[in-house]
């Protein structure tokens, strides 16, 4: 099949032919991924939706919750840099399985209620999480028409907030009403249950694996291969720094609006809802954008600049609230919104036949894990939360102007055809 996408997409990029055959459709991959990236984030999220029941249990401070998240990423970091290795060994189909069974363990061991059970449990998650989006974006590509490439997998990447809503809205209640280490075993069943149906699809996503492959071996290569590649190089930096400012906006915005504008917790917490609820929709309307306009590094920038201009705007909360509701509103559209069309991009810049999209999400994890702890650093020197808003603005600019520098050049590379 021949690729009809404009100057943008640069010869590099690998055509995938899409396969709509009955061994595999698209509609029930993307179903099935999408489902699994629902899971794989509730189990990143959980202990974050209820830390008093947990911390009264295990006897922690409530706050000392989050340094769990940084354990997940930091063990997703290393394991998302042999990601695509393992899912050329292995296959795509069972690299898949094999993060939902890491999620549903994960479940299982902070059930336990100890410090230790937590500390493996949040490994074992992060190790799921790491191999969540390689084996996703590998079976995508081979499937998705170039054409609705972006629209595709921002619809998989609006697993992220949803699976974010669904630890919100039913592990407090459910550990209300049953305990909460019997509502994280109900949990369990989400990811396991996922895998047992995984199986049924191993031989079609993993006809492509090489047994043999290396997988350590080839860590530097990719890494290697995505700094010398333009597009894979930007598509790391975007990675780092969108994904710091979108973490930041989650993390602190509930706590700016309590502590800095006297908002009542259910008031800030039902803006958080909103921030997270747009911010899925804001992954589908930008993938549609990119399929539209051919040019997924254009959108990036877009989305930079926008995001930027929406975070410099907060401190009208003080005096016009109204209009700080939309610009928030605007910041969740914006600020996670990024995901999905940055993953197709690395889908399309990827030599050869598979895909590199655990190398470039290892920046993205770096960021998750330096974003909301250099916020805080900054804060505690101005004292104040839309100042530092205002002063990571910068990040989602740079990221803009990368983003626009790419596009630039992958246009200029290829002249326009007569």
């Amino acid at each position: 099949m021949k690729d009809t996408r404009p100057p943008e997409a640069a010869p590099t990029a690998p055509v995938h032919a899409p396969d709509h055959g009955p061994a595999h459709p698209l509609g029930t991959a993307l179903t099935l991924t999408t489902c699994s990236q629902i899971t794989a984030t509730s189990s990143v999220l959980a202990l974050t939706t209820i830390p008093t029941f947990v911390a009264a249990a295990i006897g922690v401070a409530p706050h000392l919750i989050g340094y769990q998240v940084s354990l997940i990423y930091a063990s997703g970091v290393v394991f998302s840099m042999i990601a695509s290795g393992l899912v050329h060994r292995w296959g795509a189909g069972r690299v898949g399985q094999l993060a939902l069974v890491g999620a549903g363990l994960g479940f299982l061991g902070m059930a336990t209620g100890t410090l230790a059970g937590i500390a493996l449990a949040s490994m074992l998650i992060g190790i799921g999480y790491a191999l969540n989006n390689p084996s996703s974006s590998h079976i995508l590509s081979r499937l998705a028409p170039p054409a609705r490439r972006n629209l595709i997998f921002s619809i998989k990447q609006a697993g992220v907030p949803l699976g974010g809503m669904v630890a919100a809205l039913a592990l407090p209640p459910l550990s209300q009403a049953i305990g909460w280490q019997a509502a994280l075993l109900v949990f369990a069943t989400l990811p396991l249950g996922l895998a047992l149906v995984y199986q049924r699809f191993q031989r079609q996503w993993n006809a492509d694996r090489e047994a043999g492959a290396p997988v350590a071996a080839n860590l530097w290569r990719g890494q290697r291969v995505v700094w010398r590649d333009p597009s894979l190089r930007t598509l790391c930096i975007l990675g780092f720094l969108y994904s710091g400012v979108q973490l930041s906006l989650s993390t602190f915005l509930v706590a700016m609006l309590i502590e800095q504008f006297a908002w009542t917790p259910i008031a800030a917490a039902s803006v958080a809802a909103l921030l997270q609820a747009f911010g899925a929709g804001g992954r589908i309307f930008w993938g549609l954008v990119a399929d539209w306009l051919r040019s997924g590094f254009l959108v990036l920038g877009l989305i930079g600049l926008i995001a930027g201009l929406a975070l410099t705007g907060f401190g009208l909360f003080a005096t016009a609230p109204g209009l700080a509701l939309v610009i928030t509103v605007i910041a969740g559209l914006s600020g996670s919104g990024w995901n999905g069309v940055l993953l197709a991009e690395t889908a399309r810049a990827s030599p050869g036949s598979g895909t590199l999209t655990g190398e470039v999400l290892a920046y993205t994890f770096v960021g998750v894990m330096v974003g909301p702890s250099a916020f805080a650093s900054v804060f505690l020197l101005t004292g104040d939360f839309a100042l530092t808003f205002l002063l990571f603005s910068s990040l989602a600019f740079i990221g803009s102007v990368l983003g626009w520098r790419q596009h630039r050049a992958l246009k200029l590379a290829v002249p326009e055809p007569a």
